[in-house]
């Protein structure tokens, strides 16, 4: 399985995760503000998943790019 596959798989993951808590958020029903607030922390914490995700990912490729010196 190559790296860039796996990688497709867990963004999309992430992805969707993250539109279940916008879904809850905006057309569910939250109770009161601190469920509120647990849902944009959520939402906050898979935002920053993605993003090293995608970070990790350019220096990984950026890595590749450089000429081996040995």
């Amino acid at each position: 399985m190559s790296d860039l596959y796996f990688v497709d798989k867990l963004l999309k993951v992430v992805r969707e995760r993250r539109a279940v808590v916008v879904e809850a958020m905006t057309e569910g029903s939250v109770n009161d503000f601190a469920a509120y607030r647990h849902l944009r922390g959520r939402l906050e914490v898979w935002s920053e998943v993605e993003q090293e995700i995608r970070l990790l990912l350019k220096r990984e490729h950026r890595e590749d790019d450089e000429p081996d010196i040995a």
